[in-house]
């Protein structure tokens, strides 16, 4: 076993790894080889790399008073978050969303949730912490005219031999209401 290895273990626990893997759908051996020598393998690359956004944003797929939009989104370095965002109603004070997120590690599902947003309840802050990677996330929804627009903000850290982390606001898409 490596430093690099070591050094990994020392800060994960095995509950970590075992919580990950589960999100991740693969067992704890699996993720961590996969985590570990995406770190080690790209560590150089991802220090000088830029640390803005990146999305992937497919088209919506829409059903009765539904609109759903897929999307995976870049924050910082080999952190990232993919989900969906399913907004049903008729009008800006009648209509409910779901969000289902999940925290990505070097493009490893590492920890999800799932939250419900309506006109009165319009933001959540979630702040998980893996181990190897920890973020404070922020989702919001704005209304703009017959458009609801997806928010996401706050900072992603990635522990290689100490904390690496970058800020981040990103508005990916709008979805009108349907």
């Amino acid at each position: 076993m490596d430093d690099f290895s070591r050094a990994l273990d020392s800060r994960v626990s095995q509950d970590d790894w075992n919580r990950m893997a589960g999100f991740a759908g693969v067992s704890p051996a699996e993720l961590k080889a996969s985590i570990s020598s995406a770190l080690q393998s790209s560590t150089a690359a991802w220090q000088s790399a830029p640390t803005h956004q990146t999305f992937k944003v497919p088209a919506t797929t829409k059903s009765a008073q539904c609109e759903t939009q897929d999307f995976e989104i870049s924050l910082f370095k080999i952190i990232g978050v993919a989900g969906s965002l399913t907004l049903c109603g008729t009008s800006t004070s009648d209509w409910s969303a779901e969000l289902q997120v999940c925290l990505l590690v070097a493009g490893s599902k590492v920890w999800c949730t799932t939250y419900k947003f309506d006109p009165h309840n319009l933001g959540v802050c979630f702040s998980p912490s893996v181990g190897v990677a920890k973020a404070d996330l922020c989702f919001a929804l704005q209304i703009n005219g017959n458009r609801v627009c997806f928010n996401i903000n706050g900072k992603a850290c990635i522990w290689t031999f100490g904390w690496h982390c970058g800020d981040f606001n990103v508005t990916p898409f709008c979805l009108p209401l349907p």
